[in-house]
């Protein structure tokens, strides 16, 4: 009886430190785990193409930039709400995707789409046209912009 007391104290204390750890690690972790689906579960997304001719070839370190931005003050630099970088470009027309948050989409705010395809620092082509999505006045999707070469 003498060998079964402390065998069984030893059990109990290391029961209970084991769920003292559970039950400590679960509080930090909890938030954490579910904090990432319920986020990435209001994400939104808006789908689209970008198409372009350009006199030369694609380089194969080119890169196509696609930007959803806010450009609802005049006075002041459109602020990005999403980007896409696709590398390889391939073929045209080239797929992208945005996700984004739809707390941004605030009444009276407008948004557009904007894509440049570069090499480095240099510019190859821009879409030189005002594409308008969500918001109080554009498409919620999918859209199509046309790229024009750069001289």
């Amino acid at each position: 009886m003498s060998f079964r007391l402390p065998l069984l104290a030893a059990a109990v204390f290391a029961l209970s430190a084991c769920s003292m750890f559970s039950h400590h690690r679960h509080k930090e972790d909890a938030p954490v785990a579910t904090a990432a689906p319920v986020h990435q579960a209001l994400m939104k997304t808006l789908i689209g193409d970008v198409r372009y001719e350009l006199p030369q070839a694609v380089p194969a370190d080119a890169v196509l930039i696609v930007t959803l931005a806010d450009v609802s003050r005049q006075d002041a630099p459109a602020r990005t709400v999403a980007e896409e970088r696709i590398q390889p470009v391939g073929a045209s027309p080239v797929d992208f995707m945005l996700s984004y948050d739809p707390a941004e989409l605030k009444d009276g705010v407008d948004f557009a789409i904007g894509v440049r395809l570069q090499q480095g620092d240099k510019l190859l082509a821009i879409n030189d046209t005002r594409t308008s999505v969500l918001g109080r006045s554009g498409e919620n999707g999918p859209v199509s912009i046309t790229l024009k070469a750069v001289p």
